[in-house]
């Protein structure tokens, strides 16, 4: 350390270094900045590419296929008593109904009827707007866990390049 004429220490860090330390984190908060929008935009694109990769492969139902599921669910109590019956008593009860849908079920295949039992099961519920609303909530899901599992890796990248291992 040296010591000037009034014995006082002399200051042996260069002015520079304290400007060069405010510039470095200066830098390192402007790359923190940008890794994040990197993460946004990644989580943004690649979320909207899975929306539209499920849309293309899973398509909306077809309209009659919609009026059968509200038919179901508007009609839920006769249905249900239908499906309960035994099976000699299915065809009497069908012949008196004016929907060909109960006609139709006591004229199919064990399989198709199985079919049939599952979407009457999941139509109770349905509405018609169903599918955009999974749609969009599929979106956002996908866009927020992509985006926290990506800015998670920024913070964990961050951290280890402040403080490294070794030290």
């Amino acid at each position: 350390m040296s010591v000037t004429l009034n014995n006082e220490p002399m200051n042996e860090d260069p002015p520079n270094s304290v400007h060069q330390e405010v510039l470095s984190e200066v830098e390192e908060e402007q790359r923190e900045k940008m890794g994040r929008r990197i993460c946004f935009w990644l989580a943004l694109i690649i979320s909207t590419a899975a929306t539209l990769y499920y849309f293309q492969a899973n398509p909306e139902e077809s309209e009659e296929v919609q009026r059968m599921r509200l038919y179901f669910k508007t009609n839920k109590r006769t249905v249900m008593e239908f499906l309960r019956l035994p099976q000699e008593k299915l065809e009497p009860f069908a012949e008196k109904q004016s929907h060909p849908f109960y006609m139709s079920y006591v004229k199919a295949s064990v399989n198709e009827k199985g079919r049939i039992k599952a979407m009457i099961h999941n139509s109770v519920d349905f509405s018609p707007n169903q599918y955009w609303f999974n749609l969009f909530f599929l979106w956002m899901m996908s866009f927020l866990g992509i985006w926290f599992i990506a800015l998670m890796a920024q913070a964990i990248l961050t951290q280890g390049r402040r403080s490294p291992i070794g030290n």
